[in-house]
């Protein structure tokens, strides 16, 4: 038996191959394979198996493309609504005509996309199981450009990781704040207990030394009640797509960038918009 490297086309002065293995006529006689019959491959470890294709192994074949279609397209609209829907509007968005969905193709878009499905009053919501959460600052921004900029990545709830939720630019103080992302359809919810201390900020605003700031707050961080309120964060984000929010438009010089990180350590993707 032996492989053997063959020339498909050439391109100029470079050229494309494709790998062949000779088998011997013996083999292919003791096995009673004959020609045209369709070959599967598995690689298993460091060692490739080559059996001929059941009829479940074509069938699958011929699904694959349908199925690849109907993955896609159930991850695109569970994008767009990240508080999950029902089967009923799923279908009705895209225009299905069945009345119930594979559940084989269902199971296997558990673990190929995520998708999760939980039974509430008689109707199973799916959503894609959340993975990252994300992170602004108002800074530069209007009210109107900052809710405009949520709604454009579908933001579902703000967490305001200020310690005190207030601001001297119009629309970002708590009361406001909340009541205009209210408006919007966005939850608000303040966490006081993630905001950088009065006296980091104090020592900040007198030395500007952020390297010394980030090391203090990186020992707060630590605090029982701080991690508890990282770990409230992580269930509601597990929902709703949550975007924290502090003051400075560059995160790099924000708290908030620490508070990522301790998410980033708990196995979070985090995007900062």
């Amino acid at each position: 038996m032996k492989l053997q490297r063959q020339v498909v086309r050439k391109k100029g002065e470079e050229k494309y191959y494709k790998w062949v293995v000779i088998i011997p006529q013996d083999r292919v006689k003791n096995l009673g394979w004959k020609e045209g019959i369709e070959l599967i491959d598995e690689l298993k470890g460091d060692l490739l198996y080559i059996r001929p294709a059941t009829n479940t192994d074509i069938q699958r074949k011929k699904e694959e493309p349908i199925y690849e279609s109907f993955k896609n397209s159930i991850k695109n609209i569970l994008e767009r609504h990240p508080a999950g829907l029902n089967w009923s509007q799923i279908r009705d968005k895209l225009n299905y005509s069945q009345k119930a969905p594979n559940n084989v193709w269902v199971r296997k878009m558990e673990e190929d996309i995520g998708l999760k499905r939980i039974k509430k009053g008689g109707e199973t919501t799916w959503f894609l199981e959340n993975d990252a959460i994300f992170t602004i600052g108002y800074e530069g921004l209007s009210i109107e450009q900052f809710i405009k900029k949520l709604k454009d990545s579908n933001i579902q709830q703000l967490i305001d990781v200020r310690e005190i939720a207030l601001s001297r630019k119009n629309g970002f103080s708590k009361g406001i704040l909340s009541g205009e992302l209210k408006k919007a359809g966005i939850i608000y919810k303040h966490i006081p207990e993630l905001g950088s201390p009065k006296e980091l900020r104090y020592q900040l605003h007198q030395d500007w030394d952020y390297k010394r700031f980030f090391e203090e707050y990186k020992k707060h961080i630590k605090d029982a009640d701080v991690l508890e309120s990282i770990s409230d964060i992580e269930g509601r984000a597990r929902r709703k797509k949550t975007v924290l929010l502090c003051f400075e438009k560059d995160f790099k010089v924000c708290h908030r960038s620490i508070i990522a990180e301790e998410l980033k350590l708990r196995g979070w993707k985090v995007n900062h918009l």
